[in-house]
């Protein structure tokens, strides 16, 4: 079991890594005003957000397959 957790736990970090760079070229690759393109701010803060979000649920998921790994869980 613990090689299944192994294989998960790298699986959820190459999604993390995955997000970041999402996250990353979504900041660095603007070419608008968001004072004169609201559209496309409120789209770019949208796609910031749930990458924000995912990056949550996979960190505490990983956070309890690292604890049921080491049997720091219950």
């Amino acid at each position: 079991m613990a090689t299944n957790v192994s294989e998960r736990i790298h699986t959820l970090q190459d999604v993390l890594d995955a997000l970041g760079q999402q996250a990353s070229a979504a900041t660095t690759h603007t070419d608008f005003d968001p004072r004169e393109d609201m559209g496309e701010a409120l789209y770019l803060a949208g796609q910031l957000m749930a990458i924000a979000q995912m990056t949550a649920t996979i960190s505490e998921m990983l956070s309890r397959l690292w604890a049921t790994n080491t049997g720091d869980g219950a």
